[in-house]
């Protein structure tokens, strides 16, 4: 590992214990998150016996509920959310349960060719399960903190914010190519080819892909316009308009259909009619490994369309949707529990072991590693938010819990949209999980009848009063 990059990673404890000894908890919890996620190096891992890897994942997630732990004496007056209900811990079962179901029902290994695949262990299933648990964790602060009004604001407004701030380096990166990652930690994290689209570079910063960077790019624009509805100032629509600029470069199609869906719900619909078109792209997101199957989904319309927009788009897309076909076959072939890690859910070239399908989306690594029971495990976790919120969003809403109920239905499509774009990609963020916990904890909120007042206090303490360089900053 880069020295640098271990630098980092060892020294986020230090940067999360300043953010909670300077801010509330809330805006400590969300901005140790998200800035770690955008800053730390992706790639890379601390490897310690007995545990999973380490990685930027983790670090910040672990980092926040440690110091809330240290610091719960201080909060132990603070009411607290909600029971999130018997479904909810009901998939938590399913979570804490499904990486020792799919250990134990891969026992055997998989010799072939060069490549060897051991079996799995009870040692891997203890690890994995407690892989579960630090994934999971950013949905648990989410609950347990952002559970009001207040949180789900901080969290809308600090994703502008970070992106603001962040397109700084997106610019610097279109302009004279992807290289801050070997600037700053001394590696590149991908293909350098990936970053490359339409004439043009595309960011990827510190990220995973420019794909994860579009993505949140997409989740701050539309944050950026309901914040701009609820607070009509002439700052805030220059920075929902600079948001979408920031996207365009991007280069993203999927990141641009999603946000050409989701803008004009945010800028022009109701709460509800925001939540109800989210819990439809949500379902659908859900569905679509049956869906796929079945005559309801013109796979080959879709891509006869793609090809006559954009030639090179349509051949990547025939590419995923053919390497789907042959990971869902091998999916099939155990297809209660999974096949587990170790690669043993892909196909590898016995002569050179390399791979011979690559897996794109989430959804069908999840298919192929953990099997039905752990597909529905995770993607129900989240997803059932955005139904709950269905639940809990009222047909008439009044005027002065119009602004609350905005908030909560594009957090809801934010959310959806993130659900949606793991089909072809695999684009899930701590964020998704603290966007999801957040969302939860508001819906079980509204559910138990406890609203917040129309005017909170957080709108001018987030975004300073003038805009310039502080805004960045």
């Amino acid at each position: 590992m880069p020295p640098v990059a271990l630098m980092m990673l060892l020294l986020w404890p230090v940067v999360a214990g300043v953010l909670f000894s300077r801010m509330d908890r809330q805006r400590a919890v969300v901005w140790t998150l998200l800035a770690g996620y955008l800053l730390l190096p992706t790639g890379v891992a601390i490897d310690l016996p007995a545990v999973p890897g380490i990685t930027k994942h983790m670090i910040p997630a672990m980092c926040a509920a440690l110091f809330l732990f240290l610091q719960r004496d201080k909060f132990k007056d603070a009411p607290m959310p909600p029971h999130w209900g018997k479904f909810v811990t009901f998939l938590l079962i399913l979570n804490f349960t499904s990486p020792m179901l799919t250990t134990v029902t891969n026992s055997d290994p998989l010799p072939g060719g060069v490549q060897y695949r051991p079996a799995l262990s009870i040692s891997q299933g203890i690890s994995e399960t407690m892989l579960v648990y630090i994934q999971l964790l950013p949905f648990f602060l989410g609950y347990r903190v952002l559970w009001d009004r207040q949180g789900a604001e901080i969290l809308v407004r600090a994703l502008v914010l970070g992106i603001l701030a962040y397109s700084v380096l997106m610019l610097f990166e279109v302009r004279f190519s992807p290289q801050l990652n070997i600037m700053l930690y001394g590696y590149f994290q991908h293909d350098f080819g990936q970053t490359i689209r339409y004439g043009g570079f595309r960011p990827i910063v510190f990220l995973e892909h420019p794909l994860w960077v579009a993505v949140l790019t997409m989740c701050a624009f539309v944050s950026a316009i309901v914040v701009a509805r609820n607070d009509r100032t002439r700052r805030n629509l220059l920075i929902a308009c600079y948001l979408a600029f920031i996207l365009l470069i991007c280069r993203s199609a999927g990141a641009l259909l999603q946000a050409m869906m989701a803008a004009p719900l945010v800028a022009l619909g109701r709460p509800r009619t925001m939540v109800v078109a989210a819990a439809v792209v949500a379902s659908l997101a859900f569905a679509y490994p049956v869906l796929r199957t079945s005559s309801l989904v013109p796979l080959n319309g879709i891509v006869d369309a793609a090809m006559s927009l954009s030639p090179e788009r349509g051949r990547s897309l025939e590419f995923r949707l053919s390497n789907e076909e042959k990971l869902v076959e091998r999916a099939l072939e155990r297809p209660l529990f999974g096949w587990g890690g170790w690669g043993r859910s892909l196909f590898l070239d016995p002569f050179n072991g390399r791979l011979t399908a690559i897996p794109d989306g989430l959804w069908v690594i999840w298919m192929g590693a953990k099997g039905v029971y752990g597909y529905l495990a995770q993607f129900l976790m989240l997803i059932l938010p955005i139904w709950t919120m269905l639940r809990a969003v009222p047909r008439r809403i009044g005027a002065g819990a119009q602004a609350e109920y905005r908030l909560l239905g594009c957090l809801a499509l934010i959310l959806a949209m993130n659900c949606l774009d793991l089909i072809p990609n695999a684009t899930l963020t701590p964020v998704t999980w603290l966007m999801a916990g957040t969302l939860m904890g508001n819906a079980r909120r509204l559910l138990a009848g406890v609203h917040e007042p129309a005017d909170g206090p957080v709108a001018s303490q987030i975004l300073p009063k003038k805009a310039g360089l502080q805004t960045v900053l």
